[in-house]
């Protein structure tokens, strides 16, 4: 996969940005510079239209009209004309005979361009009256065309020159701030390649993830770091907890096939009857039985704690309790003991089916187990103000305040020494705990020696 460099990605796209905006800035400031001069140069041919009317005088009693020219004071290449309907009062030394046309044609005022000779000419035409002298009796006003016209030429050095000017002044800015931008990045990207740096630290052997000061001060990269931390934090737990789980399990699993081949081993050591070898073969398989429930429960509890759980899942507490604790009237008869059920009302909670089960199981099988004949289990399903609450309660022997907060640690078992009898590999309370979490519940124990035991889980409300 191709790599690429953020930083400098990042400084291009500034720059471009940059040049973008600075071309936009001298052609928006060329264009504005153009319009004022063209105001100006039709401001300065409208005065020259003027100062031609102001040359034209009379000349005798009959109307005729001269231009005197030393008013007027024109540039060589200038192009003026002043006309009447008789005729041309007074023009330049040469003419377009276009211009003519077009003066003789027109009666209306207004500018406009023309070529002539290799140039291009803005002119501006004016229809006036030219007022006669006051010895003239009988003709006061006659009405003239006027024409003035000036090369351009200059207009488009001056705004060639100001394009160059502002193009360049534009340039030299650019420079200037992708000089600075570049600094300023560089000092700006630097807690971000601090944040890369503690994060290349990281690895099996150490995970220890500090970032640095710097990086936690920044709004943007505070969140960032805040969630590596905390996810390598997950990380870190979970391979602890991996790490232990296949150390428990393989322990487990090693005592369990050390008695598997002790029995074995005693059935063959000399030669014993038929009901012996029965009776031997009877313990072999409770062995593999208790292995293969072994098995079946370091799988749950690896699903359960894995596995994220499936959204919009969502059950009847009460009906799952109703259905476990018929499946375990039997058992219970067996112990002679009885199952409480107080689960009338329906129960939504958002969990499986299949772990919910699991659930109930483990803690009416735990109470069930540990509990004497002639005494009762008692399990209930309540709205609480958390959302709804499970609640297991027997009448056993109890838990020590020191065995107490162990509980809850997967292959813990407060009496080992009952392990063989009972099956038990320490696990049941250790999967209710990761079911519970799974479904964002909180589950909780309280014992007394010779008194009983309760558990509660307790689950979110539904919304």
């Amino acid at each position: 996969m191709k790599t690429h460099w953020l930083t400098r990605r990042l400084i291009g796209g500034v720059l471009v940005a940059e040049f973008l905006c600075v071309a936009s800035f001298a052609i928006v400031a060329t264009t504005h510079e153009m319009h004022g001069r063209r105001r100006g140069f039709d401001v300065m041919l409208r005065g020259r239209v003027d100062s031609l009317l102001g040359a034209v005088h009379g000349a005798d009693p009959y109307g005729s009209l001269f231009l005197d020219v030393s008013e007027l004071a024109p540039q060589a290449e200038d192009i003026y004309v002043a006309a009447t309907a008789s005729g041309i009062v007074g023009s330049s030394q040469q003419v377009p005979p276009n211009v003519l046309a077009s003066i003789r044609a027109s009666n209306a005022s207004g500018f406009f361009n023309f070529e002539w000779k290799g140039q291009v000419y803005r002119a501006f035409h004016k229809e006036g009256v030219r007022s006669m002298d006051q010895e003239s009796p009988g003709i006061r006003a006659q009405p003239i065309a006027l024409l003035y016209a000036t090369p351009t030429k200059d207009l488009e050095y001056e705004a060639t020159q100001a394009y160059r000017y502002y193009a360049t002044a534009a340039g030299f800015l650019l420079i200037v701030t992708g000089f600075v931008l570049i600094g300023s990045l560089r000092t700006l990207m630097k807690p971000l390649h601090e944040l890369a740096k503690s994060a290349r630290r990281v690895s099996m052997e150490s995970w220890d993830f500090s970032p640095p000061e710097a990086v936690l001060r920044a709004r943007e990269l505070a969140p960032i770091a805040n969630s590596i931390k905390r996810l390598l934090l997950g990380l870190q737990r979970a391979f602890e907890r991996q790490r232990q789980f296949t150390g428990d399990a393989a322990h487990e699993l090693k005592t369990s096939v050390a008695l598997l081949k002790s029995s074995l081993q005693l059935l063959t050591m000399r030669k014993r009857t038929a009901e012996q070898y029965e009776e031997g073969a009877q313990e072999l398989l409770a062995d593999m039985q208790r292995i293969q429930g072994l098995i079946e429960q370091m799988l749950t509890l690896a699903r359960v704690e894995e596995a994220p759980q499936a959204p919009g899942q969502e059950i009847d507490l009460s009906s799952v309790v109703k259905s476990v604790a018929n499946r375990l009237q039997p058992l219970a008869q067996v112990k002679k003991t009885t199952i409480n059920v107080n689960a009338e009302a329906a129960s939504r909670v958002a969990m499986e089916s299949g772990d919910a089960g699991v659930l109930v199981s483990n803690l009416l099988l735990n109470a069930l187990q540990h509990s004497p004949a002639a005494s009762f289990v008692a399990v209930s399903v309540r709205a609480c103000a958390a959302g709804t609450e499970l609640r297991v309660t027997d009448q056993g022997e109890g838990i020590s305040e020191s065995d107490l907060p162990h509980v809850f640690e997967r292959f813990y078992r407060a009496d080992a020494s009952r392990s063989r009898q009972s099956g038990g590999a320490g696990l049941g309370l250790a999967i209710c705990k990761a079911i519970v979490e799974r479904a964002h519940g909180n589950i909780k124990i309280q014992s007394q020696l010779e008194r009983g035991t309760e558990v509660s889980a307790t689950f979110p409300a539904i919304n």
